[in-house]
């Protein structure tokens, strides 16, 4: 199997557990459907848009190995944190009582190069 597929395999399985694990980190005792909502728009601003914002990008480029990749860290790091920045603007802030913007940002940054790495993984193989 070309490591490109696997890539991006790997990245449906990150999906699925970033989802998973998004949820069940502040569940409610009880399905509520405006939580499932709040969770579902996180996985969209922090898992589904840096992959496919990298990629797109990488894609673009036609960059080499060694520079897509850094590229691709970069840019999944940046798009994650900021989707993380935006999720708090949006959704966060509204609430009350929300924490500093850098507590809730920071989040992205593991997430982000990971989502970089497996875009830049998945176009250049």
């Amino acid at each position: 199997m070309p490591l490109g597929r696997m890539a991006i395999i790997a990245y449906v399985i990150f999906l699925g557990l970033y989802s998973w694990y998004k949820y069940s980190v502040a569940a409610p005792p009880e399905f509520d459907i405006g939580y499932a909502r709040s969770v579902v728009i996180l996985v969209l601003m922090t898992a589904v848009a840096p992959f496919a914002l990298t990629y797109g990008v990488l894609k673009l480029a036609g960059l080499a190995r060694l520079s897509a990749l850094l590229t691709g860290l970069g840019v999944g790091l940046v798009v994650c944190v900021a989707g993380y920045a935006a999720f708090w603007w949006f959704f966060i802030v509204p609430g009350g009582a929300a924490p500093a913007v850098y507590d809730v940002a920071i989040r992205g940054v593991g997430w982000g190069l990971l989502q970089g790495g497996l875009a830049s993984i998945a176009t250049n193989h």
